[in-house]
Order: structure tokens, then C-alpha cells, then sequence
């Protein structure tokens, strides 16, 4: 398994009429975990699609528990508990500045080429990842 934690700011463009944090953003903050915990890794989201590697959302996950507001300063947890296989599964949990679970998700993603056809994620990523899954 590995995880990494992000901090979002939530924004004012981002809260909706009574303040709170709009749904729709979080699946917004969830993309910017994934590629955090990549960037993390030393992989670079962009480079994989410049090397013809693309990763599209097959589904997405979200069970909100508690708002978020205006300034507000959140941490975002991504986890991969899975080896990467055709398909890649990341989980979510964001929480308050009182470090109270707000929200959690999940999102499951494939590995594409360029001709849309299912491929293996790329050997650059399996080998940075091999430690973690023992």
C-alpha cells in the first residue's frame, strides 16, 4: 500500500450558496491527490501521457459526511492499495482543519494507449511502486 497526504484550500469559487464546499469540487481535489501521490513518486502525470500512457475514469465515489467551508484548510489522503494492473483503483479521505473525516471516495481508472486500447501500466511506474506492495 502506499499513501500520501495533500493539503487543499478551499476556495471561495468553490462553496456554493449556503458556503459549503460544492460536491462536484471534490472530485476535482481527488485528481489533484492522484497526482500528487505520483509526483511523490517521481512521476510525472503529463510525462505518462506524453509517453502515450492515459488513465480515464472508469468510476467515481464519494460519501460526504461532514461540509467544508470557505479558507478552509483540508487534508486529502490518497491510497493505493492495490499493485497496478490494466485498471487502478485510488481511495480518498479529506479531512477538517479539526482532523475530522469530511469525505471519502474512490475512483478506478485504466490504462489506455493512445489507440484507446487497454494496456499495462507503464515499467517505470511498476517499478517504483514494487516496494510498496511486498
Amino acid at each position: 500500500m502506499i499513501q500520501h497526504t495533500c493539503e487543499i484550500q478551499v476556495r471561495y469559487a468553490e462553496t456554493d450558496q449556503m458556503q459549503f464546499a460544492h460536491h462536484s469540487n471534490y472530485i476535482i481535489w481527488f485528481e489533484h491527490g492522484r497526482i500528487q501521490l505520483l509526483k511523490n513518486l517521481g512521476i510525472s502525470y503529463k510525462d505518462l501521457e506524453d509517453g502515450g500512457y492515459l488513465m480515464p475514469v472508469l468510476e467515481v465515489h464519494s460519501r460526504f459526511i461532514k461540509y467544508a467551508v470557505f479558507d478552509e484548510i483540508l487534508q486529502l489522503k490518497t491510497i493505493m492499495r492495490d499493485f497496478p494492473t490494466a485498471k487502478q483503483k485510488f481511495e480518498y479521505e479529506i479531512y477538517n482543519q479539526k482532523q475530522e473525516l469530511i469525505c471519502t471516495g474512490s475512483s478506478l481508472h485504466s490504462f489506455i494507449n493512445k489507440e484507446k486500447k487497454a494496456i499495462k501500466p507503464p515499467k517505470e511506474l511498476r517499478e517504483k511502486l514494487k516496494p510498496f506492495f511486498k
